[in-house]
């Protein structure tokens, strides 16, 4: 198993150290009278998500091993997640990034927080995120409802996870006095008594390192989420999931219970060749179990999950398209992008 904090060490790099790194090789290039665009396809940045967080170590791997097996160059900077790489992406400052489900319709259609209508591929998926309401085990709170002007923490908010709960309180219907900050510090938060509930973190019920952390010290519980208030939720934004927590994976739980989930999907410029997502798509599942291996938080990388979670209404790369035919898992429901 490959430790993780080598991985970091390889790709990881601040996102104003890249942009600096950028700007360095077009002023070199100037000088040597070579063109700036030379040097500017030679890395590809991949947006992950806070330090620390699933989507960060995921996103971290994943460009490790494109790095390993295929024939470009790519590194990972970290962001406050898929809201503001979907915003980068739309900016041109990002080739692929870690996005959530959640974020697909406000992003294609222009909607809050993005002002304008961002172009941008879907690659594949790569896991589905628990991040459901979750406060101390010994809290009076016992429903949504009761969360009503209380402090709530759904990380930074750039985040999927505060996009999502944005929506999930539409729909139920309740104010609550939000508050930001990163993984850490929301789960430090709730640890001091600062905060009365942030997300549960969990990868297909496998609950993360900071998780695992945090009850080690402070007992947790999730709160139900109503299934009228999953309904309303899923028709302001198809990305909203119901996912399922069980004691088989999380000990935590007494019994199964629906979470307020979302899908992990790499999104891409439109702009990248289809050469070049196609060799993505092929270094990641090509070599499925070395990624696998690398942690719990990438056991869903596999051909046929990439595809599933892939969303129907929202452009897909003809690069991954091509990937995904080659492996009759392509579903008719979707669209590849012209």
């Amino acid at each position: 198993m490959k430790d993780i904090s080598k991985i970091v060490s390889e790709v990881d790099v601040s996102r104003r150290g890249v942009m600096a790194g950028a700007a360095g090789l077009a002023a070199a290039a100037s000088m040597m009278g070579i063109s700036s665009s030379v040097f500017a396809q030679q890395v590809n940045r991949w947006g992950s998500s806070s330090i620390g967080s699933t989507g960060y170590v995921i996103i971290e791997a994943l460009a490790s091993t494109v790095n390993k097996h295929a024939k470009f160059r790519n590194s990972s900077m970290a962001t406050s997640g898929g809201a503001e790489n979907m915003a980068l992406i739309g900016q041109g400052q990002m080739e692929f990034a870690q996005t959530t489900s959640t974020d697909w319709q406000p992003a294609v259609n222009g909607e809050a927080p993005y002002g304008q209508k961002i172009d941008v591929n879907q690659v594949l998926a790569y896991t589905v995120f628990n991040c459901t309401p979750m406060v101390r085990a010994e809290s009076p709170i016992k429903t949504l409802a009761d969360l009503a002007g209380k402090r709530c923490m759904p990380s930074p908010a750039g985040s999927s996870t505060a996009a999502m709960w944005k929506v999930l309180f539409e729909a139920a219907g309740i104010n609550v006095n939000w508050t930001y900050g990163s993984w850490r510090e929301s789960y430090d938060a709730l640890r001091a008594g600062a905060v009365d509930c942030i997300p549960s973190l969990l990868t297909n019920s496998r609950p993360a390192p900071i998780l695992t952390e945090l009850e080690a010290t402070t007992p947790v519980r999730i709160l139900p989420i109503p299934a009228d208030v999953m309904k309303k939720a899923q028709a302001i934004n198809p990305g909203v999931l119901s996912g399922e927590l069980n004691p088989t994976d999380w000990k935590t739980m007494k019994e199964p219970m629906n979470s307020a989930s979302f899908a992990g999907i790499l999104a891409v410029h439109p702009k990248i060749s289809e050469q070049m997502v196609y060799d993505v798509c092929k270094a990641v599942f090509d070599n499925a179990a070395e990624v696998q291996a690398i942690g719990k938080q990438l056991k869903d990388i596999d051909p046929v999950f990439g595809a599933r979670y892939l969303m129907s209404g929202f452009k897909v790369h003809p690069g991954a398209a091509k990937y995904f035919k080659e492996k009759n898992l392509w579903r008719d429901e979707l669209t590849v992008a012209s």
